[in-house]
């Protein structure tokens, strides 16, 4: 019964037609008639510009002009408004990531063998034994694995390829990312880091890997550590991307951010030991 009343209440918020509508968002030619109390609490930009209406007409009237950014992806904005996700499905391409067959080594009672493994959303202690092989903490993994599986614990794992006309998707989630930081929708930013996550893992060496991470590092600020982090791991992770023509122009482009990546490769492959006290915390969120 709660799960039928969950899914009606959601439904009505996919039918967010103009009845009782008292908040316009316009993109070009297209008009979101929407609801101040669903925009304007989940986004600040929405609250401000309901907020600094000069009189009551025109905050009986209040709207935003988004014609500067991409319809396509203000209509996922809006989407993600009402229903909390977006549609990653792009208009001629197919999904960038089939469905995972779930593995389940022998059990343990120390370890959580069930493969595919996401950190971020399923593991609740800050020290999460996964296998003998791999450790779940903020500093192996920092919430960012997704669809982990060990090759150790499941040799017969067989990968899926992904089809590279789904490889744009990846770009889309920067985007989204874009707009959450932009318009300060926290949760879609959020949202929008998980996604790029899932697919940035097995896409690492494709060439839309140096296009999504640039668009990134050009429209978030350099304190935006969201996906800033992801980019400097699957860096390190693959070191021989520093090989690719592309990488090196990004990192030449981004001169703090390669300095984020030689100093986590210096870390992590030199035995360099962190800076720590407020100055590290200062640096992290620079780099």
């Amino acid at each position: 019964m709660a799960e039928h009343a969950r899914e009606e209440l959601v439904n009505t918020f996919k039918r967010h037609s103009g009845a009782y509508s008292d908040f316009t968002i316009t993109c070009g030619s297209d008009t979101y008639n929407v609801h101040k109390a669903v925009v304007c609490t989940r986004s600040e930009f929405f609250k401000g510009a309901e907020r600094f209406a000069v009189n009551q007409q025109q905050a009986a009237s209040a709207k935003a002009d988004l014609s500067e950014d991409d319809p396509h992806i203000v209509k996922r904005l809006v989407k993600y408004l009402y229903e909390g996700d977006y549609d990653a499905e792009i208009a001629g391409t197919i999904p960038a990531k089939a469905p995972s067959p779930v593995v389940t080594a022998p059990s343990n009672d120390i370890y959580h063998y069930d493969f595919p493994h996401t950190c971020r959303l399923g593991c609740e202690l800050p020290d999460y034994l996964v296998c003998n092989h791999h450790i779940y903490s903020v500093d192996s993994c920092g919430s960012s694995c997704v669809d982990f599986v060990c090759l150790k614990c499941c040799p017969d794992w067989t990968s899926i390829t992904i089809p590279t006309a789904g490889a744009s998707q990846l770009l889309l989630h920067a985007k989204m990312y874009e707009m959450g930081d932009k318009y300060d929708v926290k949760g879609l930013k959020d949202l929008a880091r998980v996604k790029f996550t899932s697919i940035c893992t097995p896409l690492w060496n494709d060439e839309v890997f140096a296009q999504a991470a640039d668009h990134a590092l050009n429209t978030t600020p350099d304190t935006d550590v969201g996906l800033r982090e992801v980019i400097r791991k699957t860096i390190v992770a693959h070191i021989e991307l520093l090989n690719k023509p592309e990488i090196a122009a990004l990192l030449s482009k981004h001169t703090g951010f390669m300095f984020g990546v030689l100093r986590r490769v210096a870390e992590e492959k030199a035995g360099l030991q962190p800076v720590t006290g407020p100055l590290s915390d200062r640096r992290r969120r620079r780099y």
